[in-house]
């Protein structure tokens, strides 16, 4: 477990949350030092921790009423592959780069699914 993830579990478990699932990502498409996130689904929420360069990584959550949708897709490009995470959160479309293994992906999207989501594509 990285500095990043256990900074999530630390702050939901102190904030009385169990987290239903956890993954690494990166913001964006293509990951750059400083883009490291971690998102989890815990007390029917989508809860974001970002890794600040100077100071202690920042929490956000958002009600997981207002995510309509997640979806992961294999993208290829210049001889790569990865995968991306799309969440429609109220209206905005948040993109990441997926950093954790497959099942770790599919445990996310399952309980970010059957927390009240739909599937989009």
């Amino acid at each position: 477990m990285d500095a990043l993830v256990a900074f999530l579990v630390g702050q939901l478990t102190t904030d009385g949350f169990a987290p239903v699932t956890l993954l690494r990502v990166a913001q964006g498409r293509v990951p750059v030092p400083g883009s490291a996130q971690a998102l989890a689904v815990a007390g029917r929420r989508l809860w974001l921790a970002h890794a600040q360069l100077i100071g202690q990584p920042t929490l956000a959550s958002v009600p997981l009423t207002k995510v309509t949708g997640v979806d992961v897709r294999t993208v290829r490009r210049l001889g790569s592959t990865r995968r991306e995470l799309s969440a429609w959160v109220d209206g905005n479309t948040l993109r990441f780069t997926v950093l954790d293994d497959q099942p770790a992906t599919a445990a996310f999207l399952a309980a970010a699914r059957q927390s009240g989501t739909t599937t989009a594509g």
